[in-house]
């Protein structure tokens, strides 16, 4: 048989790993189900090394990698970041894949010329000061370079960071009730408070009224979530510094950190323009490019796109899964990320992601480029 044949075969395998077997299951025991699929899929194509073969048409000229925190401590906070360990291989994974870790600047330089080597850009939101701290290092090791997208409120303590208090909560209880979902969780051990974790934050999606129901919650439990910011995240004096270094890039993350696409449109202009000017005062340079904030299709879409345009921002990064390609330039306000910064992560997940397999999978081997919509 000829290997098409085969590889025929085994894409058709992933597909069908991916979405027939469990279609007619039960909503919950099918989110449970589905991503085991997924996971089960990706190793399946990494051992018999179909995956690249199968995802070429998915492999662009360039890859933007996200990450949140960098921890010291993964499992003590709930595997919602990843370790230093993990970045580094990552930045090797990258390396071995035959692409440069460049600026955006020059990423997107390089994607207008057709000659130009491949590349993968590193960014990091939120402005975490582990970041600073556990990130920077490796990077420096590395010569790698980051852009770091920072929203106001997290640097002067005003965010309202409703996923750091969620956290601490099924962290320091095993027991909890949430009366706005009508639930009880009972997390005695990690397994448990990482599902409770993506139970919660799936519950509230892009509804930001769910978010801000978590406060009566914090109230009851002693939860204050400027306490928690001031824990995590930079200050001013910290984010000036850490952005004079020469690898570090800032971008803007929006002033308060919540989804636009539950704002009106003028609202979400002054969070855009508001965020630049904070930042291009703070740091006395141009903020050139931004992260919105979720970056899901839910979250983000082509009024937020043509708003960004408005601010003066050059390109801006969603949380779409894809590669970059040259078609990106037209209509660079959208650009798709992955995140790669969770743990644990296993070489297949990664390796899905650095080849396109993961674009293939998650899309059902539609278009290798994350389009508008």
């Amino acid at each position: 048989m000829p290997t098409s044949f085969y590889l025929d075969n085994v894409r058709n395998l992933l597909r069908n790993l991916r979405q027939e077997p469990i279609s007619a299951l039960p909503g919950r025991l099918a989110a449970i189900a589905r991503p085991k699929m997924f996971r089960l899929s990706e190793e399946a194509a990494h051992r018999t090394g179909a995956g690249a073969i199968l995802a070429r048409a998915y492999r662009g000229k360039g890859i933007a990698l996200m990450f949140h925190e960098i921890h010291s401590d993964v499992d003590g906070e709930l595997r919602t970041g990843c370790s230093a360990a993990q970045l580094a291989r990552i930045i090797d994974a990258v390396r071995a894949d035959g692409r440069d870790i460049a600026t955006i600047g020059e990423g997107l330089r390089r994607l207008a010329e057709p000659d130009s080597a491949p590349f993968a850009l590193l960014t990091f939101d939120d402005g975490y000061r582990d970041n600073r701290t556990n990130a920077l290092p490796v990077l420096e090791r590395a010569q790698a370079p980051m852009t770091l997208f920072a929203p106001t409120g997290m640097i002067t303590r005003e965010i309202n960071a409703w996923w750091l208090g969620l956290r601490e909560i099924i962290k320091t209880w095993d027991q909890f009730d949430l009366p706005a979902m009508g639930r009880s969780f009972d997390c005695g051990d990690l397994a448990s408070k990482m599902s409770t974790m993506r139970t919660v934050t799936g519950w509230i999606g892009t509804d930001q009224s769910r978010a801000d129901a978590l406060a009566p919650v914090f109230a009851a439990k002693g939860i204050d979530l400027a306490t928690l910011v001031e824990r995590h995240a930079m200050d001013e004096a910290e984010l000036r510094t850490f952005a004079a270094h020469p690898l570090v890039e800032i971008g803007a993350h929006t002033q308060s950190h919540r989804f636009l696409s539950a704002l009106d449109e003028a609202t979400v202009l002054d969070e855009l323009k508001s965020n630049k000017a904070y930042l291009e005062n703070l740091l006395g340079r141009p903020v050139r490019y931004l992260a919105y904030p979720f970056g899901t299709p839910g979250a983000c879409g082509e009024r937020e796109a043509r708003l960004a345009a408005l601010a003066g921002f050059e390109a801006s990064f969603t949380t779409r899964a894809g590669h970059l390609f040259a078609e990106h330039l037209r209509h660079p306000q959208l650009l798709p990320r992955i995140d790669v910064g969770y743990a644990p992560q296993s070489r297949a997940a990664l390796a899905s992601r650095l080849s396109g397999l993961h674009r293939a999978m998650t899309t059902g081997f539609g278009n290798p480029v994350a389009t508008r919509t």
